[in-house]
């Protein structure tokens, strides 16, 4: 900026002007103005902004504006601004995603019953139970839950080779269906009768395992709603630390073995859908599962009696454990009505000896089984 030439004098006429150098800006209060040049604006500004508005670029974003803070000082560009809010943004998608990744669909509840959830084992490591697959051999962090329902206060587990000492072994695993979250109630009636078939697809002679515990993790009303359905299907030993995998091989076994064994299913399976509340606090759970229990013993001694492969040996002492399944099945028909606690546990206690104990020593002793007592499901 020039000042303008100064007005024509109306004096007389002075010697003739020349050009001079030219004249220098205004000044002002705060010094000499000089219109500054525009600077360019930053690429790493604009880069940081732009990705972090995309969730699965947001970490490069919050990268790029943190470089761009630290340049932009230096090179004078334009941009800062940009940078700081690529920052701020990049940052808090970021802190969105482990957070979610860490809380999401993996709180469980732990409990476990009275009487008697990609495969295959793989490299140790200490990880989340929600990471748990079948056939893992694990010790959760806070070891294994109490009876009675108690809520887990460490969600992580060391897995290790099954050989090595600890104190779970994950037997199956499935999906519970529904959209809208089902109660716990619900949730827990549909874990036994779920995980009860899975536990002898993994280990069909329960009788000749250790004493364990059946155990479950499945999904809460938080859990739920974030889309988690899976229900964790496991044992643990009941008297110290397993060294060995429980899964049993069908192959093991002889032709009238593995009828013998396949003939009792139905009665074991509801045998463990056993509900964990008593009687007394849960009179529908009770007599729901003794309705399975009627059904289940009747399909058992129909399946001992149809067997036409059982030596001479096993034949008396396979119908006569039939003939207390059907015995069982009457008691349990009967309790499936009971309209009272106290009446349940009556009708139950009327089982007492005859409850077919020595009726199966008999029959797996002719088979060549393990004898009952050495293992079972606790309770």
């Amino acid at each position: 900026m020039t000042v303008p030439p100064p007005p024509p004098s109306h004096g007389p006429p002075g010697p003739p002007s020349y050009p001079g150098p030219p004249t220098p800006p205004a000044a002002g209060p705060y010094g000499t103005w000089r219109p500054a040049p525009r600077q360019p604006l930053s690429g790493l500004a604009v880069a940081s902004l732009v990705l972090s508005l995309l969730i699965c670029l947001a970490p490069l974003g919050l990268v790029l504006g943190i470089v761009a803070l630290v340049r932009i000082p230096g090179n004078g560009k334009r941009g800062k601004g940009l940078a700081v809010a690529g920052t701020a943004v990049g940052g808090a998608v970021v802190a969105m995603s482990v957070l979610l990744l860490v809380i999401g669909g993996v709180r469980f509840d732990a409990w476990t019953t009275e009487g008697g959830e990609a495969s295959g084992p793989r490299d140790p490591g200490t990880g989340s139970l929600f990471d748990l697959r079948e056939d893992d051999c694990f010790t959760p962090t806070d070891g294994l839950p109490t009876p009675g329902g108690d809520r887990l206060k460490s969600l992580s587990a060391k897995v290790v080779p099954c050989d090595e000492a600890h104190q779970g072994q994950v037997y199956g695993s499935f999906e519970l269906a529904g959209e809208a979250f089902p109660g716990a109630g619900a949730i827990a009636a549909e874990t036994h009768k779920g995980c009860a078939p899975l536990l002898h697809d993994f280990a069909l002679d329960t009788v000749a395992l250790p004493r364990i515990q059946m155990y479950y993790y499945y999904p809460e009303a938080a859990s739920w709603a974030r889309g988690n359905r899976t229900v964790l299907c496991w044992v643990g030993s009941a008297a110290g630390p397993l060294e060995k995998s429980l899964r049993q091989d069908a192959a093991a076994w002889d032709g009238p073995q593995l009828a013998y064994l396949t003939a009792l299913r139905p009665a074991s399976e509801a045998r463990v859908s056993r509900p964990a509340e008593e009687p007394r606090s849960d009179l529908d759970g009770a007599t729901a599962w003794a309705g399975r229990m009627a059904d289940g013993a009747s399909g058992s001694a129909r399946l001992l009696r149809a067997e036409e492969g059982f030596p001479a040996t096993a034949r008396g002492p396979a119908d006569a454990f039939a003939d207390r399944f059907d015995e069982l099945s009457g008691v349990m028909r009967s309790a499936a009505k009971a309209s009272t606690a106290e009446e349940f546990e009556r009708l139950l206690g009327a089982v007492g000896q005859n409850d077919g104990t020595r009726e199966e020593q008999a029959v797996r002793a002719a088979l060549g089984l393990v004898l009952p007592g050495g293992g079972d499901l606790a309770g």
